[in-house]
């Protein structure tokens, strides 16, 4: 090349791809089940007891929710999170709200969906390993109280237009 004819080549920098590995990517469902047409910004969640496998949601409250395993469908997943963690609501059809998604220690992919109880129908009540059932009103969350993982969720969402 003559000198100065590599100054017109373009140098375009492209970026190397990352690709992360399982335990660094977590994609989950979390589920906002409102108590009511009246009362819909009033949303149940679940208490985390002395069983739940990760140690430091022990006590917390937490919205049914659960990380995916791989080839699983997003709505599957929200509708088996709902049976498997509460009784009384098989009859809930989740609908997809939103997704999120978040960069930190790890990659979270997040989708949310949205169900409404019947007021005819039974109270949810919790299932092992969950200890309680209540329900909360979004605009006045008891923050010590909730996993800080779920109030990063429903802040999120808050954001949304």
């Amino acid at each position: 090349m003559e000198d100065g004819a590599q100054d017109n080549i373009p140098r375009w920098t492209i970026p190397k791809r990352t690709r992360l590995d399982s335990p660094n990517l977590h994609i989950s469902t979390f589920n906002l089940v409102r108590k009511s047409v009246k009362d819909a910004n009033s949303v149940l969640f679940v208490k985390a007891g002395p069983k739940f496998p990760v140690s430091f949601k022990r006590g917390k409250w937490l919205l049914p929710a659960a990380i995916l395993d791989f080839g699983e469908k997003p709505k599957d997943v929200a509708k088996r999170v709902v049976v498997e963690q509460l009784a009384n609501v098989e009859y809930l059809v989740p609908a997809y709200l939103s997704m999120q998604s978040y960069l930190g220690a790890h990659w979270d992919i997040v989708f949310i969906f949205d169900s409404q109880l019947d007021e005819l129908k039974p109270a949810p009540t919790a299932k092992e390993p969950f200890v309680g059932v209540t329900f909360h009103n979004l605009d006045s969350l008891p923050r010590h109280e909730i996993a800080e993982d779920h109030l990063e969720v429903l802040d999120e969402l808050k954001k949304e237009p």
